[in-house]
Parts: C-alpha cells; structure tokens; sequence
C-alpha cells in the first residue's frame, strides 16, 4: 500500500491511470486470496452434510441451523464466483487500455488488391494466432447457417474450431468467430443492427463465442457517418451465452479512407484471448 496521503492529488488523469496500475498489481493477490477461501467454503460444505444429516436425528434446532449455514455457504461461493469474474475482466479492461495508449496513432492498411485482403492482412499482423491460423490467406466470403435456419452472407467469415471440452460440457476453450461485412456506400443503422443479429443467431448454431464483428466500410470523398449509424455501432453489443459462461463482443466499423488510413469505430484491441468475457 502506498504511503501517500490519498487526498493529495496533482493530475486527476495520471492519478487515475496510477490508481488502476495500483490495483492492478494487487489483483494476482486478491485472487489468490479469493481461491483459497472458495476452496476452505466447499471443503466446509463438505463436511458440513453428513454433520446435518446426523444433528437432524439428534436435534431438529441444530439441524436447521447447519442448513442455513449450509445454504449461506452455497451463496458465499457464488458471490466468490462473481468477484473473481470481475477481477479477470478488471484485468483484461486494463491490458486493453495500456495496448491502446501505447498504439499507433495512426494506422494505414497494408498492400492487397481488396479492402478485405488488405484488412486480413491488418488482424493478421496484430493477432499472430489469427495469422497462422489463416495460413497466409484471407478471410473469404461464406454464407452460414443461424439457429433460426436462416443463411447469412458474409463478404469474410472464419471459425476458430473449440477446445472437446467445450463442445461436450461448455468449458475450456471456446473458439472464436470473425465477421466482416463490407460496405461500398456507408452503412446505415439498420444494417448494423442486421449484422448484430446476424452474428448473435450464428453464434447460437455453432456453439462459439464472436471475436470480431466488422463491418468495413470503403469510403469515399465527403461521405460521412449518420448519427444513427453511429450510434448504432458504438452501443450494440453481441452477446452469446452458454450455460454460465457469458461473451461481449462489440460491433466495430473499420473504415479504410481513400489515403488507405484506417478509422476505427470503437477501437478493438487484440488481447491474448480471441474473446472476451461479458462484464457481470
């Protein structure tokens, strides 16, 4: 803990960015600390049901409150869930933030005949895995099938095949899934709203979380962006759920200007997971 008076404040920005690196380094700890306790509740809870089952025989008051302990215990463990959930997604928020301070200002496309080579070529460089997983190709047009048996076409489309535990019982490793949609003219809200739709049912079919959900537009002189639009690509979320496990996946419009510099809307920052947790 720092020693300094914590009403001593010189720049609110970098005291902020200083209190996040400070409770930053206390998270390894904190959840060590929140390991140890949920593993010493379910041991407890453990031992706690023959214990129950016996004080009902004995007494009826005893055995009732080792119930209700039983069951304070129960949420307790839960409650340590949901904070450890937290932490893991404090860490990953703060990575992300610390990627994009020390990112390039600006971003250019690289050489390709497409903007949809071009931009493989862009998530390739920044996402090694995703590079070697593509074997050097780009993304390519697919149509895919949603939960609701209706096809939808996307001008690029990639699945990261899931670990076996999570195809058979929803845990380990889940896989990821990039979208692209590209758009000549600039997009308007409803087809966001489309492509949100359109990620979210096909993510319920084939049982992986969206890593990317892009729509690329190519722009030209004096086009610009409408309010709904706008708005539409910077408050939608897809969301894929299964069982407990819960994924957040922001729209995301990269658009490539006719100097071939990138603009991306909001910013998405590649981390060491192709996915990333929903805050609960």
């Amino acid at each position: 803990m720092t020693s300094k008076d914590v009403r001593a404040v010189e720049n609110p920005i970098s005291a902020i960015f200083d209190l996040a690196e400070d409770v930053n380094r206390e998270v390894p700890r904190i959840g060590k600390l929140v390991t140890y306790a949920s593993v010493f509740i379910i041991l407890w809870l453990i031992v706690e049901i023959p214990l129950i089952i016996v004080a009902l025989k004995e007494s009826f008051l005893i055995g009732v409150f080792l119930i209700v302990l039983f069951v304070i215990g129960i949420l307790a463990v839960r409650m340590l869930g949901k904070l450890k959930g937290f932490f893991r997604y404090y860490v990953m928020r703060h990575s992300v933030i610390v990627s994009l301070r020390s990112d390039d200002p600006v971003v250019f496309a690289p050489d390709g005949s497409t903007p949809l080579e071009r931009l493989s070529k862009h998530l390739s460089s920044r996402n090694p895995p995703l590079g070697a997983s593509l074997g050097g190709k780009s993304l390519a047009p697919q149509k895919v099938r949603g939960a609701s048996a209706v096809f939808y076409s996307f001008d690029g489309y990639f699945l990261g095949k899931p670990g076996v535990l999570w195809r058979t019982l929803g845990i380990g490793y889940p896989g990821y899934q990039i979208f692209v949609k590209a758009f000549d003219q600039k997009p308007r809200a409803e087809d966001l709203m489309f492509l949100k739709h359109a990620v979210e049912d096909v993510c319920q079919s084939v049982k992986v979380p969206p890593s990317r959900a892009i729509a690329l537009w190519t722009r030209k002189s004096g086009d610009d962006l409408s309010e709904d639009a706008y708005a539409a690509v910077t408050s939608q979320v897809a969301v894929f759920s299964r069982g407990r496990k819960h994924f957040a996946c922001s729209l995301e419009l990269i658009v490539e200007n006719e100097d071939r510099s990138y603009e991306f809307i909001p910013y998405i920052v590649e981390g060491l997971h192709f996915s990333a947790p929903l805050a609960q």
